[in-house]
């Protein structure tokens, strides 16, 4: 009885659809996390993007400031950023503030 119910043609059918329903969510739920890996690793490569642009922005900024340190420990870069910050002067210096010119009234 058993073995004549298992070859019933409804009982087979039943069989394949339920097999094709494990089959099928298998493959989804792989696709899912398929696209959620890519989402990832497009998410890492733009934040790798801008992490190199910072790098290289502070790089620049390293050798700016590595160039100004080093004008600066000579008294001919160091005397005038002396001047110009604190408005200090040497004996027998005369400082010339120029200032912009008035711009004309508009009336």
């Amino acid at each position: 009885m058993i073995v004549a119910l298992a070859r019933h043609p409804l009982v087979r059918s039943l069989r394949r659809f339920a097999a094709l329903a494990v089959g099928s969510v298998f493959f989804l739920l792989v696709a899912a996390q398929f696209a959620r890996v890519i989402g990832t690793d497009i998410r890492l490569v733009s934040d790798l993007h801008q992490t190199r642009a910072t790098i290289a922005h502070y790089e620049r900024r390293d050798a700016r400031l590595r160039r100004r340190i080093a004008r600066l420990r000579t008294a001919r870069g160091a005397i005038p950023e002396i001047h110009e910050r604190l408005r200090m002067l040497a004996p027998n210096e005369h400082m010339v503030l120029v200032e912009p010119a008035p711009s004309p009234a508009v009336h």
